[in-house]
């Protein structure tokens, strides 16, 4: 399963090192199981392919202590936001994936 992330960060560090950050839907380190989703946040968008055991692992309803001002899990999906990972997590999914590579921007 191919999973995606949007940034503008200048370099693309992101691929080895993903990096939970806080923004408006809280810490963590976001990603979708859709392109179109990632493109929204950012000019580069990064994918990991993993395996789909790996999923279940991190597909989940978010916690109310990720989610700051969101009051359900419906409503940061409609922002597309399927896949959160704590930082242990998203280091792992960088470790374990088969392949990871830049789909958009340079």
């Amino acid at each position: 399963m191919i999973i995606y992330h949007g940034t503008n960060a200048r370099t693309i560090d992101v691929i080895d090192s993903p990096k939970a950050t806080k923004n408006i839907n809280g810490l963590g380190f976001y990603a979708s199981k859709d392109i179109e989703v990632a493109k929204k946040y950012g000019s580069k968008v990064v994918a990991w392919d993993i395996d789909d055991t790996m999923v279940e692992y991190i597909e989940r309803p978010i916690d109310q202590s990720y989610v700051d001002g969101i009051s359900s899990y419906e409503m940061c999906a409609l922002g597309g936001m399927e896949l959160v990972m704590t930082q242990m997590q998203a280091t792992s999914m960088a470790y374990l994936c088969n392949d990871a590579y830049l789909v958009i921007g340079e």
